[in-house]
């Protein structure tokens, strides 16, 4: 695992957050555990598109960092 995948993942579980940079276009990666007006209990993992907000769903961390890893390879910046 390369340093900025370390890092992002360090953030993650210490504020449920982080946003990082690829190619300087901005994603979050976010813990969902309650969601809508309903309180919908959900235990997720999010990577979100911060200009489309568009959102993938993963199961634990391990499978998002895994997703990060394959498709964005030009991580610039970690922000938490």
């Amino acid at each position: 695992m390369n340093q900025k995948i370390k890092a992002i993942k360090n953030v993650a579980e210490n504020k449920t957050w982080v946003s990082f940079l690829s190619n300087n276009h901005p994603f979050s990666l976010l813990h969902w555990s309650v969601a809508g007006s309903n309180k919908e209990q959900k235990d997720v993992w999010l990577i979100q598109d911060e200009v489309s907000f568009e959102a993938k769903e993963f199961e634990t961390i391990d499978l998002a960092l895994a997703y990060i890893q394959e498709n964005y390879t030009d991580i610039t910046d970690v922000l938490g």
